[in-house]
């Protein structure tokens, strides 16, 4: 292959691949610029390799490619108490492993049109976490200071877009505690806050 081609490849593949990873780093997601980069770098040149290496079967080098990308992906989740987190972002390191490969078998058309989707999923997945949507929902666990009827406990907490789980009621200390899930815009989620720190009912209230 001729180098220029080579240089012109992995250039593609690194600048593609450098919006996406500033976009995750700035919003402060799991996975930043230099993973996305590297990602779409690194199969990039395995795509090159496997053109110049072995041009009549390249499916074995590029499928192993992509299956270890998936456990990179796989370690970008998050566990946190009941919920897991990072699912956006292991699907966007294995699209941008694929992106690469795209790119390093000289396939443009197809990396610059998959790039076009990516980006409307990402401002797509921005606009829905505005409005509270999704895996964004908070998660609040109150902790009440004295004893409360079922439509107390949905009175301390008016969104509409809320559910509840995981009552435990603690008979010695008459004690009430609760998970509420709240679907709220970010911009509303310290109003919410202040109001329940306000209310007397509530001993104690943290926000996952």
């Amino acid at each position: 292959m001729d180098p220029v081609q080579v240089v012109l490849r992995l250039f593609i593949g690194f600048n593609l691949a450098l919006g996406i990873g500033l976009e995750r780093q700035l919003s402060r997601k799991p996975a930043g610029f230099g993973t996305f980069t590297f990602v779409s770098t690194g199969a990039c040149v395995i795509a090159i390799m496997a053109e110049e290496l072995q041009p009549d079967n390249m499916l074995q080098l590029l499928g192993g490619a992509i299956t270890g990308i998936g456990f990179l992906g796989a370690g970008s989740l998050i566990r946190s108490q009941d919920r897991v987190f990072g699912f956006t972002t292991a699907a966007l390191i294995w699209a941008m492993a694929a992106m690469g490969l795209a790119v390093g078998v000289g396939l443009f058309y197809l990396a610059f049109s998959f790039y076009g989707v990516v980006w409307v999923v990402i401002m797509t997945d921005r606009l829905l976490e505005r409005q509270g949507f999704g895996s964004h929902a908070k998660v609040l666990d109150i902790v009440l200071a004295e004893p409360a009827t079922l439509a107390d406990v949905k009175a301390i907490v008016p969104v509409k877009s809320a559910y509840y789980e995981r009552y435990y009621f603690d008979k010695g200390t008459q004690v009430m505690q609760f998970k509420a899930h709240v679907r709220i815009k970010p911009a509303e989620v310290e109003n919410l806050l202040l109001n329940l720190q306000k209310n007397v009912m509530v001993k104690s209230v943290s926000l996952e």
